[in-house]
């Protein structure tokens, strides 16, 4: 069936005139990203590390953080960094104790919470623990910004918090005694970074005011963190422009040599060489494993792999978590599944889809419902209730703003949080639910409409089958890393002529359309996806990514089919 297909208008000639050095078909991918003027085009084709990376010191509580931290090592005092149980947090904590051991900080600790038992952000159990640990400090990574209570709790125990993060804040911001976040800054240009970016301009911040002071190689040290700002970026699924850019594509440099011990062998474990890791890589393959430890079990096995300089017990980590992904995704597709059966049969009419489970685990139902949002287009809720707990998670597209409309309902919950897209919540009681769920349905109905269940995609330009050259793909590779907001271009050719149709693969479940001419279209699990219903002689419009396949040595261009209509 075919998709809604977005051809994005074309460039006016007036645009490439003014970069006349610039080939016109460049210039169309650069105009479909928002990027026309001569500063962001070169920044985004020519990112420069010497340049292109803001000065740390615009946000304005640097130096106190910077004064605070260096206080602590004066007084050997007992340093806490307090992270997160996702991959951004995990890479975001490993940068903040490289730092600090850098610095000669020597009693420090990171205390990653449980995500099942303790949930996301600092806890008042967590705060009172860590003062009893003998703690005059807590630097907190990939969270903190909205967590008054327990920061008002930290200052009352006689413990002072500095927060690093980069999630939205509310109207105010809690007492900490230092706060690093582009969103609460006005100084700072680039709202975007990861939590693992604003715990890199931290160590870029000590670099530059330590650099002069001291012997060791401070640029060195502050270029070798790049593979983990890499990955904490990639797998947070942040913008790939601007500053992240150049962080990623320096930080993919870096990743595909590092010397960390853990993340050699969690490369290795998940199938990748190292020289070849690309953005997609980290995506699809690293960060999925960081990830599950936390969702099933405990995070800091995954900070523990990272830290490591142990080369035995790096291998044992990297299986282990490679064995907790596949439970993780057989999990996911066991309770998808459960979900398509039992439930969705009497949503089908419904605009908002909501699933609810006994004891499904809490770092799972976000993984289930995206991908039941993928499936059906609509807003999905996934629930699951344990003992006398209920946590939601929900995905949604552009149509649906989760946030705005939990907010309207928030007297049912605990707490919530997220964005348009995403959100995560908790809900007061059990009792209250189905309420809860008629409201959300009433919401829905009144701002969704049939068609914004359409899947869409979008197509960048028109290719005609001669257009299909190396060249042509060398210059889509000038445009990697791809991903958020950068994704890998889709290109439209128009009234193909099918010469011949093979099905390959092991399941004869792949189909290989080559036209009239020659040209090979490779779609992937074209028999359910309307492959079948091909002839020779159809005459056919594709929609597609231009990419490389590589077997034995060997390397050809290879035309992935994402979409086809037949041209009437």
């Amino acid at each position: 069936m075919k998709k809604n297909w977005q051809l994005a208008p074309k460039i006016e000639k007036s645009l490439i005139s003014l970069f006349p050095e610039l080939n016109p078909f460049i210039l169309q991918l650069l105009f479909n990203r928002g990027l026309t003027d001569q500063r962001s085009v070169d920044e985004f084709l020519l990112p420069d590390y010497s340049q292109d990376l803001h000065d740390p010191f615009l946000f304005k509580d640097m130096d106190r953080l910077i004064e605070r931290i260096l206080l602590a090592k004066e007084k050997q005092e007992k340093v806490f960094i307090y992270g997160d149980y996702d991959a951004d947090g995990i890479t975001a904590s490993a940068v903040l104790w490289n730092l600090f051991k850098k610095i000669g900080l020597q009693n420090v600790e990171v205390y990653i919470p449980d995500r099942e038992k303790e949930g996301y952000g600092l806890n008042e159990k967590a705060v009172r623990s860590i003062k009893e640990n003998g703690a005059g400090l807590i630097v907190t990574c990939d969270c903190g910004v909205t967590n008054f209570s327990q920061i008002d709790l930290a200052k009352e125990l006689g413990l002072d918090v500095i927060v690093t993060d980069h999630h939205l804040s509310q109207d105010k911001l809690p007492d900490a005694l230092a706060i690093i976040n582009p969103h609460c800054e006005n100084n700072y240009p680039f709202k975007n970074l990861a939590g693992v970016g604003v715990a890199f301009k931290v160590a870029q911040a000590f670099a530059k005011k330590l650099k002069n002071q001291t012997q060791d190689n401070w640029e060195s040290f502050e270029k070798w963190l790049l593979d983990l700002v890499a990955i904490g970026t990639v797998a947070d699924s942040m913008v790939l422009k601007g500053e992240n850019r150049t962080l990623v594509k320096y930080g993919l440099v870096v990743l595909n040599k590092t010397s960390r011990m853990g993340l050699r062998a969690l490369i290795k474990s998940a199938g990748l060489n190292l020289g070849d890791i690309e953005a997609g890589d980290i995506e699809f393959c690293l960060s999925p494993r960081l990830n599950a430890v936390g969702r099933l079990y405990h995070a800091k096995t995954a900070l523990d792999l990272i830290l490591t300089d142990d080369a035995d017990k790096a291998e044992e980590v990297s299986v282990e978590l490679n064995q907790i992904n596949g439970k993780r995704q057989k999990l996911v597709e066991e309770i998808y599944k459960e979900i398509i059966q039992k439930q969705i049969p009497d949503q089908l009419q419904e605009k908002i889809i909501v699933a609810m489970g006994e004891n499904w685990p809490v770092g799972l139902i976000g993984l289930i419902a995206g991908k039941l949002q993928e499936t059906y287009q609509r807003p999905v809720l996934v629930m699951t209730i344990r003992n006398k707990d209920i946590a939601g998670s929900g995905r949604s597209n552009e149509n649906f703003n989760l946030v705005e409309n939990l907010k309207i309902l928030e007297h049912y919950f605990i707490r919530f949080g997220g964005h348009a897209g995403a959100c995560g919540f908790e809900a007061k009681n059990k009792k209250d639910v189905n309420d809860f769920v008629a409201q959300i349905r009433v919401l829905a109905n009144q701002k969704l409409a049939e068609t914004d269940f359409t899947n869409k995609i979008f197509i960048e330009t028109e290719l005609s089958l001669p257009d299909i050259t190396w060249e042509t793909y060398e210059d889509i590779q000038k445009f990697a890393p791809f991903g958020r907001d950068n994704k890998r271009p889709l290109f439209l050719v128009n009234n193909l002529e099918v010469g011949d149709l093979q099905w390959v693969g092991q399941q004869n479940n792949h189909l290989r359309i080559v036209s009239k001419e020659g040209k090979k279209f490779i779609f992937f699990n074209g028999l359910a996806n309307g492959g079948k219903d091909l002839r020779v002689g159809d005459k056919i419009d594709l929609a597609f990514h231009l990419m490389v396949n590589q077997w034995n040595g060997n390397q050809e261009l290879q035309m992935k089919v994402i979409d086809f209509s037949f041209n009437e």
